[in-house]
């Protein structure tokens, strides 16, 4: 499910959430609004709509981590809300050191993901390849290098980092997923199907390995396997671009045959 982050100025008042102690130990700054995640087709969009008697303390720590890691507001307010986590989840210190870790606070990494999501894979390759000589064994830096990789039709080296990724932990859905797109592009049909069956195990209504699992059915000419995926995107997801792309141009052929 797609999320947004919407901000909520406190004012003078915090959310109710705190004890009473809480709030006289924590130093609120009523100039720094509180981020609250929330789904992103919900008609809510400002603090007139939204009452902060509905956030729970989780909801806002979730909100601000958020922010954290994307970095997209001024320093200030990322101060503000580490200290704001710090004080309510002492226990978060120690995935926070991890994080330090993996280097997935490192600018570079940041950077680099935002280019390649954005798709400017090309801008991202330094930055993704000067994260990987500080940080060689995050699974994550390999699979950003590879999806860049991948985005500039290097299909071949886009392999060779995803299967790094995956050899470093990096077993998950979206890895073997771009690897399988990579190898449909060198035509290994077969090590294509393998790789996205096995992302499947772990993430069964994930559309886009289905969507994909269709795309290949189609490239070895077998149309009924395809139909056959496409129709179960559907079923989860009934406006899946890509699924119904695909229905409409069927149902287009066979009006003419």
């Amino acid at each position: 499910m797609k999320t947004k982050i919407i901000f909520l100025s406190t004012g003078n008042n915090f959310p109710s959430q705190l004890t009473k102690g809480e709030q006289e130990t924590f130093d609120i700054n009523p100039d720094i609004p509180i981020p609250v995640e929330m789904p992103a087709d919900d008609s809510i969009s400002h603090e007139q709509s939204f009452n902060f008697s509905d956030l729970s303390i989780d909801m806002i720590i979730s909100g601000m981590l958020r922010v954290i890691e994307e970095r997209e507001v001024e320093q200030e307010w990322i101060d503000y809300y580490c200290a704001f986590v710090f004080f309510l989840r002492p226990d978060i210190l120690e995935k926070i050191k991890e994080l330090g870790e993996t280097g997935l606070n490192d600018e570079n990494y940041l950077n680099a993901y935002k280019l390649v999501r954005d798709g400017k894979a090309e801008e991202g390759l330094n930055l993704i390849y000067n994260f990987l000589e500080s940080y060689p064994l995050s699974w994550n830096g390999w699979f950003v290098l590879g999806w860049a990789l991948r985005l500039l039709g290097r299909w071949q080296d886009a392999c060779s980092a995803l299967k790094k990724a995956i050899e470093l932990d990096g077993d998950y859905s979206n890895t073997r997923n771009e690897l399988a797109i990579c190898l449909m592009e060198m035509k290994d049909f077969d090590g294509a199907k393998k790789e996205l069956e096995a992302a499947l195990i772990n993430d069964s209504e994930n559309v886009t390995i289905i969507s994909n699992l269709g795309v290949l059915a189609l490239k070895i000419g077998n149309a009924n396997e395809a139909d056959a995926y496409f129709k179960q995107v559907l079923e989860i997801d009934e406006n899946d671009p890509v699924a119904k792309k695909y229905i409409r141009s069927t149902n287009n052929t066979n009006k003419h045959e």
